[in-house]
């Protein structure tokens, strides 16, 4: 399985997670059967970021962990097959090992404005124990 994270760059901020896809400077793709981390640039890109999710699934990448997202972005993932997660915090190392262990909110079409809104309390406030998550 592979997923892709926007993340600040590739050089010194590559393990933040940016706050949306459109302002992200770098694209992180993890292979979790593989234990491997590629960092790609994405700013700059003249691809839409339509383009760059059929890239991505071409090669194999089905998941997405999103700090925010909008509807009608979503309704653009999942139109594309993705399977999308609510990124805790802006920490991708974090963000890694709660998908590892199955810990990390669904974001989908009826959940999206709710995330949204409460993107700061959850991040806050949440605490995860793997024996009972089973996102």
């Amino acid at each position: 399985m592979k997923v892709f994270i926007p993340v600040i760059d590739c050089s010194r901020n590559r393990y933040t997670i940016a706050e949306n896809f459109e302002t992200s400077g770098a694209i992180c793709i993890f292979d979790i059967r593989d234990n491997l981390v590629t960092w790609y640039k994405s700013k700059g890109l003249s691809a839409s970021y339509e383009e760059i999710l059929e890239e991505l699934k071409g090669d194999g990448v089905t998941k997405a962990i999103i700090s925010s997202l909008q509807t009608p972005t979503i309704n653009t993932f999942v139109n594309k097959g993705f399977h999308i997660y609510k990124s805790v915090g802006n920490d991708l190392r974090i963000n890694l090992e709660l998908l590892k262990i199955r810990c990390l909110p669904v974001f989908d079409y009826e959940s999206a404005e709710e995330l949204n809104e409460m993107s700061s309390f959850h991040s806050e406030f949440a605490t995860y124990e793997p024996a009972i998550c089973q996102n």
